[in-house]
């Protein structure tokens, strides 16, 4: 993988040298990196893993996880109770397991664990104690679709059989989403990733 760029690598470093802070005396703090599918919120979270981590005070752990490893299965997403955008958006996650992985074990967890968490519609209100800190990663819906199809293998669908489910089920589920939760007004730090090397920071949140 190629190094950051010194543009992507200056976002990363903020952010890091802002959450260390703020973690610094707490018992633990949860942060969510949300965005629109493709807006490259699991890299991201890597990165700022990689970042952050030595930033740290030794001892400190950082815990990191995907909420798109626990999605509803793939024949689910494709199934006729998907074709209804509110039931995509009720039903993608398992939002109880989001919660406790999150959280964790508090009788264990060292004082001041970072947890990075990653994934769509997190900013969702059943999970809106859950955070310390939100980013929001924003792209176009065409920005979208057009990374989606990029990284489809030879195994996966025709490309106009996935541009469809998305312009049909996945894409309104996401309006849907922002039109409940206006994750771009409630996030703390919002970050244009249409150039994922270059990524403009539209808001710091006080970073």
């Amino acid at each position: 993988m190629a190094p950051a760029t010194e543009q992507r690598r200056h976002v990363l470093e903020r952010i890091a040298r802002g959450i260390s802070e703020r973690a610094a005396g707490t018992t633990s703090f949860h942060v969510a990196i949300d965005g629109p599918d493709a807006a490259g919120k699991t890299t991201f979270a890597r990165d700022l893993d990689d970042v952050l981590y030595p930033m740290l005070p030794h001892g400190v752990e950082l815990r990191r996880f995907s909420a798109d490893d626990l999605i509803i299965p793939l024949e689910l997403r494709r199934s006729e109770q998907a074709a209804d955008p509110r039931w995509v958006y009720e039903n993608v996650y398992p939002l109880d397991r989001i919660r406790e992985i999150t959280i964790g074990d508090p009788v264990h967890e060292k004082p001041g664990t970072v947890v990075l968490v990653d994934g769509m519609s997190l900013l969702r209100p059943e999970l809106e104690d859950l955070w310390h800190l939100r980013i929001y990663l924003s792209v176009p819906e065409s920005v979208t679709v057009q990374r989606v199809l990029d990284r489809l293998n030879q195994e996966d669908d025709e490309p106009e059989a996935v541009r469809a489910r998305y312009q049909e089920r996945y894409l309104p589920a996401l309006r849907l989403y922002r039109e409940i939760a206006d994750p771009v007004s409630r996030s703390e730090v919002v970050i244009d990733m249409r150039d994922p090397d270059s990524p403009v920071v539209v808001r710091w949140g006080g970073l």
